[in-house]
């Protein structure tokens, strides 16, 4: 038989024992919910990081996108210059064109009056001097000498009109030829200029696309920290903090199920709004009851147990979208509130909740 002092120093080691292996076991479940604290941070952490890495390619692809930009403006007002040049070219050759009918005409209608007068002077030869010695007197004579020379005169401005006809016309013409060939340099640097911008602006949709992608990553990125743009429920309220918890039901109002969202308590005909911008629908069914999702750019979200519907269809952050109630299963008023990212499995949405109803949704 053991000695009483035996017993109780057996029973002080058994109490060490029992007493460390609680000690092991709490900070067995300390460290992993450390653990698992710090998992999320370091999830959290390197989302954010991605989405400023994100921001910085899309400042980068904004800055060459709108270096891009001012050279294509520069093009299409280079562009725009070269065909108006190229209309009033045109329009200045057909003017010239037209002038220079009338021109040759003229010049035709000289040169043969001169052609006439030459071939008089040919014809008559010596006559203008027999016209002088056959006159009777002084006087006469002074008047015949006088109008030959007048019509030597008009003869000399005839030849010069002509002269002068013949100079403009081909003036004109050689203004024609260099107004034709400004027109083709012009041409070739309009197509130019044209294949050039053609090729910046297909570089131009390629970067917008590019860019029209990183916002869509950046908005993925926030969707990942912070989905609800506002709390889904426009009044007081407490969040129960119960996604994945077992749910007793009897069959007839479900069974029991593992729950998939958060329960959010409310008097009943609290306003419950749309958290981001989307597409509200009716999700009625027996469970929930009247129900409403709300499917956004990066996912759903699910509302039950209603008691009316508020704005269907296209809808923003805050509109109201039904009033809380306790239709279906519910033993009370309240909103079950599902979250599903990309439209698929429902994740806790606990956390995001409380990003954004920290303030309670108070209208004020």
């Amino acid at each position: 038989m053991s000695s009483p002092r035996s017993s109780r120093t057996g029973a002080s080691r058994a109490r060490r024992i029992v007493a460390a292996s609680v000690a092991a076991l709490v900070l067995a479940c300390l460290s992993g919910a450390v653990s698992g604290s710090a998992s999320a941070d370091d999830q959290l952490k390197e989302s954010k990081q991605e989405l400023h890495a994100t921001k910085d390619k899309v400042r980068a692809q904004l800055r060459k996108i709108r270096k891009l930009q001012r050279r294509m403006n520069g093009l299409a007002t280079r562009i725009s210059k070269s065909q108006s040049d190229i209309v009033a070219a045109e329009e200045r050759i057909d003017k010239l064109e037209r002038e220079m009918t009338i021109l040759r005409v003229r010049a035709s209608l000289l040169q043969a009056k001169l052609d006439e007068r030459n071939r008089e002077a040919y014809m008559f030869g010596g006559a203008p001097v027999l016209y002088l010695l056959t006159a009777t007197s002084a006087a006469e004579a002074a008047s015949r000498m006088s109008f030959l020379t007048e019509m030597n005169r008009r003869d000399a401005v005839l030849a010069t009109k002509v002269h002068e006809a013949s100079d403009r016309l081909a003036r004109s013409e050689g203004e024609v030829v260099r107004a034709r060939q400004v027109i083709e340099l012009t041409k070739r640097r309009l197509e130019l200029d044209q294949k050039e911008l053609r090729k910046n602006m297909a570089q131009s949709k390629r970067l917008v696309a590019g860019l029209r992608d990183r916002v869509e990553q950046i908005q993925y990125e926030i969707s990942k920290i912070r989905p609800f743009s506002v709390c889904p429920l426009a009044g007081p309220h407490a969040i129960a903090d119960d996604f994945g918890i077992m749910v007793h039901h009897p069959p007839k109002e479900g069974g029991d199920h593992i729950h998939q969202g958060n329960d959010i308590y409310a008097a009943m005909g609290v306003p419950i709004v749309a958290p981001f911008d989307g597409t509200a629908v009716t999700a009625t069914n027996p469970i929930g009851g009247l129900a409403v999702k709300v499917f956004g750019d990066f996912g759903y979200v699910y509302n039950a147990h209603l008691s009316r519907f508020g704005q269907l269809g296209t809808v923003q952050a805050g509109d109201v979208i039904g009033y809380v109630g306790a239709t279906g299963n519910a033993g009370g008023p309240h909103d079950h509130f599902e979250w599903h990212p990309g439209n698929g499995a429902a994740v806790d949405p606990h956390g995001f909740l409380l990003m954004v109803c920290a303030s309670g949704s108070l209208p004020f």
